[in-house]
């Protein structure tokens, strides 16, 4: 089973413009004392206001898989 998989737009902690982030595991979200989504980035920016967070289908998450198992990835 694999960890849920989350699209991101949060608040970029630089400049305030919305980022979009692709497929973040799921335990880098969570809920603040204040109950606000907010989005760990980093360990300096570790709780970037949240807009939106659309979890991944699996069948794009299997897709990736097949085709980097068939084509490799540019890392290889």
């Amino acid at each position: 089973m694999t960890n849920k998989q989350f699209d991101v737009t949060y608040i970029c902690p630089w400049n305030g413009r919305e980022v979009t982030s692709i497929e973040v595991s799921a335990d880098r979200i969570y809920q603040n004392d204040s109950g606000e989504m907010v989005f760990h980035y980093n360990d300096h920016y570790n709780a970037c206001e949240v807009v939106t967070a659309c979890e991944v289908p699996q069948s794009r998450i299997d897709a990736k898989a097949s085709y980097f198992k068939q084509y490799g990835t540019a890392g290889e």
